[in-house]
């Protein structure tokens, strides 16, 4: 397949779409926590989307790279931990907030990148980026420090769930998974997260528990089949026809999008702080990735010359 170096009609739309599919999981998850419980959600959707994509995998005669087995495992555990962390935080506070705070991901990314793989040094702009995306952070947890301790742990648990989750990206880069297809990583962070997700759920939450609704039915498929499966097999299939640099920027709206479903599906409420946040973390989505690395900074000049 021929690689295209700037986006047409059809990857914008597409990116679309995908921002939307994802922004509405945190929708999905809480409108399905009081029928099943956080853990055994997560893990459900795992079992579900491990079937489902070892089924595509199969189907689609990819090769299977050998000698991955440990680095896999890190990243299952780290998957596991980051899904369990999230599915947690929405029993205790707004998807909206959750969202906005889960999309701290991509700045572990780019600070760890900076750090740990040549060639990824942040310039001044992106360092500036990740400075004003963290202020909205703070002032997320800032106001659910006032508002609530119980949102204030919710907070705090996604928080996490977005540190962990650029944690992954990152030792996916610094590992043999770098160089694997990504389905077959992506395997590996439901597989693991599979097992080790329902060991959780019967520990903390006992018997299994499904649910009792059409709309718990519906949150659960919905989990599984169009984000955890279908979404991020059409992730791939982008990234590898367009530049990975060029989409990521459409990311941004995630958490609008997610923000917005909140206030317009579950009625959740957000201030002016929250606004600014959400203002802030978007900004420094797109100067991270439009701006954030050195060694793109002289291509940038030269185009504009």
């Amino acid at each position: 397949m021929t690689r295209k170096h700037s986006l047409d009609s059809f990857a914008i739309l597409a990116m679309v779409v995908l921002c939307s599919l994802w922004a509405l999981q945190q929708i999905a998850i809480k409108a399905a926590i009081p029928e099943v419980p956080p853990f055994w959600q997560s893990a459900i959707r795992s079992i579900g989307a491990t079937i489902l994509l070892a089924g595509w995998f199969r189907c689609s005669g990819l090769a299977w790279t050998r000698g991955l087995f440990w680095p896999g495992l890190l990243v299952g555990a780290l998957f596991s931990v980051e899904f369990g962390m999230l599915y947690v935080s929405l029993g205790l506070t707004d998807a909206a907030r959750a969202a906005l705070l889960l999309y701290t991901a991509p700045f572990v990314v780019a600070i760890g990148s900076h750090f740990l793989i040549p060639g990824e040094r942040l310039s001044a702009a992106g360092w500036i980026g990740i400075v004003i995306a963290f202020v909205g952070t703070g002032l997320v947890l800032q106001a659910s420090v006032a508002i609530d301790r119980t949102k204030f742990l919710g907070d705090a648990l996604a928080l996490g769930a977005g540190i962990l989750w650029g944690l992954t990206t990152i030792a996916i880069r610094l590992t043999r998974l770098a160089r694997a297809p990504a389905s077959q990583t992506l395997l590996y962070q439901l597989g693991v997260s599979s097992v080790l997700l329902t060991i959780t759920a019967l520990l903390v939450e006992g018997q299994t528990s499904l649910p009792q609704s059409l709309v718990g039915w519906s949150s659960l498929a919905y989990q599984t089949v169009i984000v955890a499966a279908f979404s991020f097999l059409a992730w791939f299939a982008l990234i590898g026809r367009y530049s990975a640099t060029k989409l990521s920027v459409f990311t941004f709206l995630t958490p609008l999008l997610a923000v917005l479903a909140g206030i317009l599906l579950l009625g959740e409420r957000i201030g002016i702080h929250h606004g600014v946040a959400l203002a802030a973390i978007i900004a420094g989505i797109v100067i991270v990735n439009l701006y954030g690395h050195a060694n793109l900074l002289p291509k940038a000049a030269g185009k504009q010359d």
